[in-house]
């Protein structure tokens, strides 16, 4: 028996193998997309609603351009997007005049979509926040408001205690 001489050449390669089972990551999917959502704050003033009693004081928190649009003067918040949309506002009301009640309502193309009313809870308290959300399908180039019920209603539209906004969900079923 003789020793083995010095490796040859490398051989031709081979043909190619069947695909492998799909592979797992740490991340979830949706970790490679942007989220997408809004959040509007107030712009840390006080202000009297007057006129129709749309807040169009927004600052923009956070805001991805590709999904929605801010029309500042309107405050009209714009679908870019056809989606399933969770949409939230909360406000605070002063009660130094005549009102009672904090009430705002959210518009959809100027119909209302959710409201959300209080009362004052005991005359020692000045101040009150209404909060209010819910799950809607929307369409590209609906607008979003946010409206008080009532007239001469005083607005602490701080960035902490008055805000709305929306985040897409997922595509229309």
């Amino acid at each position: 028996m003789s020793a083995p001489g010095p490796a040859g050449p490398p051989g031709l390669p081979g043909a190619p193998g069947p695909p492998g089972p799909p592979g797992t990551s740490d991340k979830p999917a949706d970790s490679q997309t942007s989220m997408e959502f809004v959040h509007l704050q107030g712009h840390d003033s006080v202000i009297q609603v007057k006129q129709g009693g749309v807040l169009a004081d927004w600052v923009r928190s956070s805001l991805n351009h590709k999904v929605f649009r801010l029309h500042s003067r309107s405050g009209q918040l714009e679908i870019l997007v056809d989606g399933t949309y969770f949409i939230y506002s909360q406000v605070e009301v002063y009660y130094i005049n005549f009102t009672d009640f904090a009430s705002h309502e959210m518009l959809v193309d100027d119909k209302p979509f959710l409201q959300c009313t209080r009362s004052i809870e005991n005359r020692k308290s000045k101040f009150n926040t209404c909060y209010t959300a819910g799950v809607c399908l929307l369409k590209a180039r609906q607008k979003i408001t946010v409206r008080m019920t009532y007239e001469d209603t005083v607005i602490n539209m701080s960035k902490h205690t008055t805000f709305f906004g929306a985040v897409r969900l997922g595509k229309i079923p």
